[in-house]
């Protein structure tokens, strides 16, 4: 028998990690509050069917010890729901039976009392997957229950249930199991099964299992069989695909010593070895945030560099998700990462040169007059551009505005400017949300830059020039046009494009904005 089946919990006290779901349903049959359903959601292998089979044998069981908030398993009842053959628990799978008339065929049955229990208990299993009609059906039902019936559902995409049945249900969220507990369980049951194992061994296949009980256990049930009883790390890490730790951390050790060779190399020793690449986002991921964790405790603040790799890797990781293909975009995060660094190295030499030469030409203290008077020319020529529609991008740039006063205003058109008032104009989604808070900012700001505006006038009207955040738009789409050029020009895609056969274009080239 699978150790999933052999080891599945027959008690409350058994189920491991949902202690605040198990108090719960011990408080609704002990105080006899009891509803006509119960929606039991989480990822797989978490407990849902098994708390949806315990807590409908609480409710049927003639020897339930209110006390102890368990079930005798000795009694009729007890054994037969325990092997599926009790007549007042009715399970049912929503995959395969999801048409409206299965749905009636069931509900049919609804009105006839229960054959031996209190209770005529219905356990639909991924109950998500029902059709509208079918849920249609079993609103019905649910609207206007009779007393002696239960639906218990199960589900690992709740929000997929419509809102009027998870509004007539008491609903359970089941978290995953934590890394200890599953560790501990494994453990316990291995011992009982006489495998010998070692903590590493169990440490990877709990690490394999993400949170989910059964399928540790199902793990363990293809490690004993490929390693003959005896579990070593080893073996279970040449089953699975899986790499040592130390892997992940050399591979970023590489890209943060701007390595492309190496870089490449491990990424094709990766390939070779046929590794799990699912795992390997995950331990990438972990790694990253830890570091992230050090950065920001450490004197010197949040390290950008590492921030931005975390981003390739979770984009990375979503992308693997929707094509199923995370060896490809484990290979494309890794390089994204490798080539912002060769960006960063480029800019940091730019920027040294830039400074020698400034240094060698420029004085390294203006005489205190000269400095005054440019300071002034400056200043003078700051607030004296004229206050009209066509020089309001430049003196919007100039303001100290900021927050929602900014974004607002910088989505308005300067209509025309009257004494000490100014008309702005643009679409009722700003200017409907400009209040008057967001108006003495922009006065405010406008005085501290030497313009005397005492009013302000909003017409909601389509625009009809431009904005500043047009502008800023127009200003942003040429830079990436001629970043996404230098990327296309750059000697690292030469070489991959010659390395892999392959032709990158401008489509294929995301930019994703960071902090310098």
């Amino acid at each position: 028998m699978a150790l999933a089946n052999k080891y599945r919990p027959n008690v409350f006290s058994e189920v491991i990690g949902q202690d605040n779901v198990v108090n719960a349903l011990k408080n609704i049959i002990k105080n006899q509050n009891f509803h006509n359903g119960y929606i039991f959601s989480g990822t797989r292998g978490v407990g849902k069917t098994t708390l949806g089979r315990l807590f409908a044998k609480s409710l049927n069981c003639p020897n339930y010890d209110i006390e102890k908030g368990e079930t005798c398993n000795v009694c009729s009842v007890c054994e037969e729901v325990q092997t599926n053959s009790h007549l007042d628990l009715i399970e049912i799978d929503a995959a395969s039976r999801t048409g409206v008339d299965d749905m009636r065929d069931l509900l049919d049955s609804v009105q006839y009392r229960p054959s031996s229990g209190k209770f005529k208990i219905y356990l639909i299993d991924e109950v998500h997957m029902l059709s509208i009609q079918s849920f249609n059906a079993l609103l019905k039902t649910l609207e206007e229950p009779p007393s002696h019936v239960i639906f218990i559902m199960a589900t690992t995409e709740s929000h997929k249930i419509p809102k009027t049945i998870n509004s007539r249900c008491l609903q359970f969220n089941l978290k995953l199991v934590s890394d200890e507990l599953i560790a501990t369980n494994l453990s316990e049951v291995l011992s009982k099964e006489k495998v010998s194992t070692d903590k590493k061994s169990i440490d990877l296949i709990v690490e394999l299992a993400k949170g989910s009980v059964r399928d540790s256990l199902t793990l363990a049930d293809q490690a004993i069989s490929h390693c003959d009883g005896n579990l070593t790390e080893e073996e279970v890490s040449k089953l699975h695909g899986v790499l040592d730790i130390s892997s992940t951390t050399r591979l970023f050790e590489l890209i943060l010593a701007d390595s492309t060779e190496d870089v490449i190399t491990e990424l094709e020793r990766y390939r070779n070895l046929d590794v799990n690449y699912e795992i390997l986002f995950d331990r990438a991921l972990k790694l990253l945030h830890e570091k992230i964790i050090e950065s920001v405790k450490s004197d010197s603040g949040l390290d950008q560099e590492i921030n931005l790799f975390y981003q390739f890797f979770s984009n990375g990781l979503m992308d693997a998700k929707q094509t199923d293909n995370y060896k490809e975009n484990f290979d494309i995060a890794s390089l994204r990462c490798l080539s912002f660094k060769k960006k960063d190295d480029r800019k940091v030499k730019e920027n040294v040169e830039t400074r020698d030469i400034s240094e060698k030409k420029v004085p390294k203290q203006l005489p205190k007059v000269a400095a005054a008077k440019i300071d002034s020319t400056e200043d003078k020529k700051k607030r004296h551009i004229k206050l009209e529609p066509k020089n309001w991008l430049n003196i919007f740039d100039n303001l100290d505005l900021k927050g929602p006063s900014r974004a607002l205003f910088s989505n308005l058109q300067l209509n025309a400017v009257i004494d000490k008032k100014v008309i702005f104009q643009g679409s009722d989604i700003f200017t409907d949300n400009i209040n008057e808070k967001n108006k003495s900012d922009l006065i405010l700001s406008m005085k501290n830059n030497g313009y005397a505006i005492s009013e302000i006038e909003i017409k909601k009207e389509n625009i009809t020039q431009t904005t500043p955040s047009l502008e800023w738009q127009k200003k942003r789409n040429l830079e990436i046009k001629d970043f996404k050029n230098q990327v296309l020009k750059s000697s690292l895609v030469s070489n991959l494009n010659d390395k892999y056969n392959a032709n990158i274009i401008d489509k294929n080239i995301e930019v994703i904005d960071h902090e310098e």
